[in-house]
């Protein structure tokens, strides 16, 4: 079960990217997704109402559909059930429970989720999951990283004492979330009677906007001005919004002066962080302000060893050498590379490949894959698509059906890779204005014919790994 579950913890960040919903909704649709069963030609999972259900098997069967093929890299048929359903209990009488209505359904999942997202403010999963294991015990240390957790360690040691606020930034997947979780899970365990609060900046706008259209601002204030720590992550998403900044000034000033602690986090100092009220930006300034650079490859292979093993993927060391080599800025894209080499060793029932690891990669992180790897699958992929040999495509032969296959081909790959004009003409044999006149027919075909365009997104799918082959 860990393992199928393994594959929804993939698939669930990229649908809430791909409906780009507010996390609220988002979690209390999909919250609690299991994956209870995979076979080639069907998945199963379950949700813990029939409303949940419903709701999925209609109005998200499409995405999640899509991105399960993404996953798992075949396509199969969905079903999902309710946990109150018979169909996951064949052996229990028939017999008809009292069904609740609609409205109280819903009320039932919005209890459910206020429950959860009042459990001491831990930050969350994208499906509404605790993210327990974020622990200063497993955070791995390197010297990219070592004094923003030494930073964050004094903190939870002596909130509102030397540092605060503590303003912690760095690129995205760096592991900025991971110590915030970590302060949160010291506190509650040596200061369980503080009250913590924690918010993502986009849930801080959301409440905020929600107070006023409710004309609920007082308790709005309530919530945050009573925190006795106070920790927002991607506070540089209140930039450009005054009512935001005007709304956290006085929320800082409060829990500052009151001598609570402040904990930030963001992708970039505060002096980058633009258009940003100057009175906002001192205040960021005026506490300890600690960077998180990428990790060497040294610290890379420490961490590809670490969470393949918590996760029980055999990585043989060329493999987690190879990997860390890859794999440069971004601890997150590492768990997504790991996620699904596991998913596939589960489905294959095979060992982990350097051509296992490319094809993951390539899905993950397509402009990351070595570029011959990367024109070698595109032309694979569009003389498979119009039935054409590779050699074909590259040779002089100018009959219609190859001469269009060559023009997408590329298209596609001045589109998927930075080789210039010359250096496309090379691989076949053409001067770059060829190369150019090929680019400019493709353009023109996308809006005047009819399937152009869909074509060719259909073939970058398959050259990414998450089309379907018929």
């Amino acid at each position: 079960m860990d393992e199928l579950q393994n594959i929804v913890d993939i698939m669930l960040p990229a649908i809430e990217e791909k409906l780009n919903t507010a996390p609220s909704s988002f979690r209390l649709w999909f919250g609690d997704l299991k994956l209870i069963s995979l076979s080639e030609d069907k998945a199963v999972f379950t949700t813990p109402t029939p409303l949940r259900a419903k709701i999925l098997s209609t109005k998200y069967i499409d995405v999640l559909h899509e991105t399960l093929t993404e996953a798992v890299g075949f396509d199969v048929e969905i079903e999902i059930l309710s946990l109150a359903s018979d169909n996951l209990n064949p052996d229990l009488p028939e017999e008809d429970p009292p069904k609740a209505s609609p409205e109280e359904q819903m009320e039932q999942i919005e209890r459910e989720q206020k429950i959860r997202e009042t459990i001491s403010g831990i930050p969350a999963d994208g499906h509404g999951n605790v993210l327990d294991s974020y622990t200063f015990e497993n955070f791995i240390e390197g010297s990219s990283n070592r004094f923003a957790k030494a930073a964050c360690l004094a903190v939870a040691r002596n909130p509102a004492q030397d540092y605060n606020p503590l303003f912690i930034h760095g690129h995205s997947g760096l592991g900025k979330t991971h110590l915030l979780c970590a302060i949160i899970h010291y506190l509650k365990e040596h200061r369980p009677n503080l009250n913590i609060v924690y918010r993502r900046s986009e849930d801080f706008i959301n409440d905020l906007v929600h107070s006023l259209s409710e004309n609920s601002t007082a308790k709005f204030k309530e919530k945050y001005r009573s925190a006795d720590v106070l920790l927002i992550d991607d506070i540089q998403f209140i930039a450009g919004k005054e009512s935001m900044q005007e709304e956290f000034f006085h929320t800082f000033s409060t829990l500052y002066e009151s001598g609570k602690q402040i904990i930030l986090t963001s992708d970039r100092p505060p002096n980058e962080i633009k258009p940003l009220e100057d009175r906002l930006r001192t205040r960021f300034e005026g506490g300890l302000i600690a960077d998180i650079q990428p990790p060497s490859q040294e610290l890379r292979a420490a961490i590809i060893r670490s969470k393949s093993e918590a996760m029980g993927l055999e990585l043989p060391s060329e493999m987690v050498d190879y990997i860390a080599e890859r794999l440069h800025d971004n601890i997150r894209q590492i768990e997504g590379v790991l996620k699904k080499l596991h998913a596939y060793t589960l489905l294959a029932g095979q060992k982990v490949t350097k051509e296992t690891v490319e094809q993951v990669i390539l899905i993950v992180d397509p402009g990351n894959v070595p570029v011959d790897v990367l024109i070698d699958r595109i032309l694979h992929e569009v003389g498979n698509y119009y039935g054409i040999p590779v050699e074909a495509l590259k040779s002089k032969k100018k009959t219609d059906n190859i001469a269009k296959a060559r023009h997408i081909a590329i298209y596609i790959i001045r589109k998927m890779t930075d080789k210039s004009l010359k250096e496309i003409g090379e691989i076949f044999g053409r001067d770059h204005t060829t190369i150019m006149a090929s680019c400019n027919k493709v353009e023109i075909d996308i809006k005047t014919t009819k399937n152009t365009d869909a074509d060719i997104k259909k073939i970058m799918k398959l050259v990414k790994g998450t089309g379907v082959k018929a």
